[in-house]
């Protein structure tokens, strides 16, 4: 019997500390991006931080999705399976979803720049937990079990609790 029907979401930082040509392309993508589209926010180049541009024009915020489109190809390439969430027999984990989000960017200085992607699974039926280890399935693919380890950047997400009732 299923427990829930829940999304899991993880999130994959980026910075100058890339190890994958994925991990690569994404900062420099957005790095780039980030130069070419905070111009216009850059106050002639008086304000160099993605956060004194915020401050200065809350709609600097907009600089997240102008950057998601620049990696929308490398996302895709993807073929919607998480680079850094697998279950343990090491079959990665699907996403629907991908949101990209600035969290530091300098124009001055391209080591202080820092974005995430947050990947979401599609829904998910939670059939039980064992310790610090939940037993899944998807819900549109059959009977396929998946058992994935909670860590400190997998966040569950209850879309729906399920209950049991009595007659």
């Amino acid at each position: 019997m299923a427990l829930a029907s829940i999304n899991l979401r993880v999130k994959q930082y980026f910075n100058f500390m890339c190890r994958t040509d994925f991990e690569r392309r994404i900062f420099h993508d957005t790095y780039k991006e980030f130069q070419k589209r905070s111009k216009i926010y850059s106050l002639d180049q008086s304000l160099h931080t993605f956060s004194q541009m915020q401050q200065a024009n809350e709609k600097a915020i907009t600089l997240n999705q102008k950057l998601q489109y620049s990696v929308m190809n490398s996302i895709a390439a993807l073929d919607y399976k998480i680079p850094v969430l697998s279950d343990l027999e090491d079959h990665p984990i699907l996403f629907n979803c991908a949101e990209l989000h600035i969290y530091a960017s300098d124009l001055l200085n391209k080591a202080a720049h820092v974005v995430s992607i947050t990947y979401t699974s599609p829904k998910l039926i939670l059939h039980e937990i064992v310790g610090d280890l939940l037993i899944l399935s998807y819900s549109d693919r059959g009977n396929e079990t998946l058992v994935v380890k909670i860590t400190e950047n997998v966040t569950v997400n209850e879309e729906q609790c399920e209950s049991v009732v009595y007659s």
